[in-house]
């Protein structure tokens, strides 16, 4: 049977904003673990503020640690980005904003880089908006070539987004752009909030899945035997949950979707990703938290 392994888990930094980014490092340290992932805000590590000179001294303190960053995720759900925008100038600035993220992430030694599908207008055909998204991804595929990065889509919420909320809308967009370097990405919360199973997802996607973030969600009426469509029509916006919560704060089964993973022979990176400000106090707690849960699974 196959297992994950330690040395696939990686730490993201979306919870250490209230610290210094050379405190996530050394935090990362403290829990002995090599993997992290770096989410792209200030006053880490915003692209348009950073210079050359900033951009090798962050790759010093990487470095130095002997850490590997493998995936950056510049934040991108919120004003003043949209890639999928039918606003031009919008779109437009939201591209090019991609384009230098991608290329920061490749000096920093990212092989992955995370993009969000922005969001068409709701009352709005979201064809549109899709294929507005299937174009920014093959514009932004030749930078990803030059500076050997795969880039991975990740669904959102109805809150972010109405284009990109499924594993089949992934496999949809995935057999649109049509390239190698254009892959998924799973997000458990997502998945359990439009009813979709690690099952499903290994199923409809497979190898493409190149990523994932394991987080934690709660409900208190949370009902996994509701799936799929069932689930859609009664939720048609997405089951209600907390997500992105502390790890013991949750109760949505982290643990046995690792496994399950494991035994679906998924060999890449799954990053601890805590967004809930609630835990921005003390990070590493959350973090030391959220790593003993993940470790059951091995």
């Amino acid at each position: 049977m196959n297992k994950l392994k330690f040395e696939q888990f990686a730490i993201g930094s979306f919870h250490y904003p209230r610290y210094p980014l050379c405190y996530f490092l050394d935090s990362v340290q403290r829990l002995e673990v090599k993997n992290i992932e770096l989410w792209g805000v200030a006053p880490h590590l915003y692209v348009d503020d950073l210079t050359g000179a900033d951009v090798k001294a962050i790759k010093r303190e990487i470095d130095a640690r002997g850490l590997r960053l493998i995936c950056y995720c510049p934040e991108q759900n919120t004003y003043p980005f949209n890639i999928s925008s039918t606003n031009k100038a919008l779109r437009e600035r939201s591209i090019a904003f991609m384009e230098r993220s991608i290329v920061l992430g490749a000096q920093l030694g990212a092989p992955t880089f995370l993009l969000c599908p922005g969001t068409g207008f709701l009352n709005e055909d979201p064809g549109e908006a899709f294929k507005l998204l299937c174009d920014a991804a093959q514009r932004l595929l030749p930078t990803a070539h030059r500076e050997g990065v795969t880039i991975v889509a990740e669904t959102q919420t109805w809150h972010d987004c109405n284009i990109l909320h499924t594993a089949a809308d992934q496999r949809r967009l995935l057999d649109e752009v049509n390239d190698p370097a254009f892959k998924a990405m799973l997000d458990v919360s997502q998945m359990t909030i439009y009813g979709d199973t690690i099952a499903d997802n290994l199923q409809i996607l497979g190898d493409d899945i190149r990523h994932m973030h394991l987080t934690s969600s709660y409900s208190d009426s949370l009902d996994l035997t509701l799936q799929g469509d069932a689930l859609r029509q009664k939720y048609p916006d997405g089951r209600p949950l907390s997500t992105h919560i502390g790890f013991r704060a949750g109760n949505n089964p982290i643990i046995d979707y690792l496994r399950q993973m494991g035994e679906g022979g998924y060999s890449h990176y799954i990053s601890l990703e805590i967004c809930a400000r609630e835990c921005f106090g003390d990070p590493e707690f959350y973090a030391r938290e959220g790593l003993e849960m993940m470790k059951q699974a091995l």
